[in-house]
């Protein structure tokens, strides 16, 4: 049975390794001696199993049993925290997200966290033309969306491996956070100038980025993290891939939805579902344009330290900047 793994080990060659920590070198050069050990304390018998996918973050393994496929979550260097608490409290509240099955993040058994989960058929939002189809995937997630940020969470950022959370942790502090991981220096000087990194910072000390309290949210939305069925109509399968900090303000993951670098009709049947649900609130509506600044701003300097298209993303913010300076600047929010 050890033949089904071994192809699964993938060798790393010297000049990629710089640009990989040491936990991904191994987690990826013995990934097929990993995914046995694991398999083995899980009583587990695949038929097969194989590389599904690779994200930033994550591996993940399918393995084909006899009657269902399971995927095999692999975080040579995440912790997995933020991940399994977002999927239990989906799975809690019966929206659609995949199921943990099994999950050790204790790293005794093999040096990495990793779940073991349901397999979501499909594909990503993303993938879907630009069209009827993809504004129905837009209304669906916007409906999920919005009744995932009523499920208040038990802190704000993230939890620890443990499930605790940091205490008295306010928003605006973990909103610098997701900034610095997202648009690390030099990234946000290399597509905005001095005057717009000074908006941005003064927005981030402006109290209208306040949230009465902190909710569940995803984190990294967009049609990326919709995962859909495809025939006649579309279907939402799932919301996956959430991102560090899930615990928050939603509108930010609003924000991140309608993004300008995601196709119009996606954004259009976004906040049509979001809004079906419950209209947003006049706090809601003030802090909305705030924060689409941000997941724009942040987002063009992301996509161009990626060579992604980013003008569409850098156009809305510097829109965004123009309308919203004066009261920032001054002080007024």
């Amino acid at each position: 049975m050890k033949e089904i793994y071994t192809h699964l080990n993938h060798y790393v060659p010297p000049s990629s390794e710089e640009g990989l920590s040491g936990a991904w070198c191994r987690s990826l050069s013995r990934l097929g001696d990993y995914t046995a050990i694991i398999v083995r304390s899980l009583n587990l018998r695949p038929a097969s199993v194989s590389l599904y996918a690779q994200t930033a973050e994550h591996i993940l393994v399918r393995l084909n049993m006899v009657n269902e496929h399971l995927i095999l979550r692999v975080a040579p260097e995440d912790d997995l925290s933020s991940y399994v608490y977002v999927m239990r409290a989906m799975s809690g509240h019966n929206l659609p997200s995949p199921r943990i099955i099994q999950r050790d993040l204790s790293r005794t058994l093999v040096p990495f966290a990793f779940t073991l989960e349901s397999y979501v058929p499909g594909i990503t939002a993303d993938q879907l033309p630009d069209g009827p189809l993809l504004r129905s995937a837009g209304r669906q997630a916007g409906r999920v969306l919005r009744r995932m940020h009523r499920i208040p969470a038990n802190g704000t950022g993230r939890p620890t491996v443990s499930g605790r959370w940091a205490q008295q942790q306010n928003w605006r502090p973990v909103l610098r956070q997701i900034g610095q991981l997202l648009a690390a220096s030099p990234s946000d000087a290399l597509v905005f100038g001095d005057p717009e990194q000074a908006v941005v910072a003064a927005l981030l000390d402006s109290p209208r980025l306040d949230c009465p309290y902190s909710v569940l949210i995803h984190g990294n939305f967009g049609p990326n993290s919709a995962r859909c069925t495809t025939g006649e109509n579309v279907h939402l399968e799932a919301i996956i891939d959430p991102g560090a900090y899930v615990g928050g303000d939603g509108i930010y993951d609003l924000a991140c939805g309608l993004s300008a670098s995601h196709p119009a009709v996606w954004r259009e049947g976004l906040l049509e579902g979001y809004q079906s649900v419950a209209v947003l609130t006049p706090e809601e509506q003030q802090r909305l344009p705030a924060l689409q600044l941000l997941a724009n701003y942040w987002g063009a300097c992301r996509r161009y330290i990626r060579a992604e298209p980013h003008e569409a993303s850098r156009a809305e913010a510097m829109r965004l900047i123009g309308e919203l300076a004066p009261e920032i600047v001054d002080c007024r929010l």
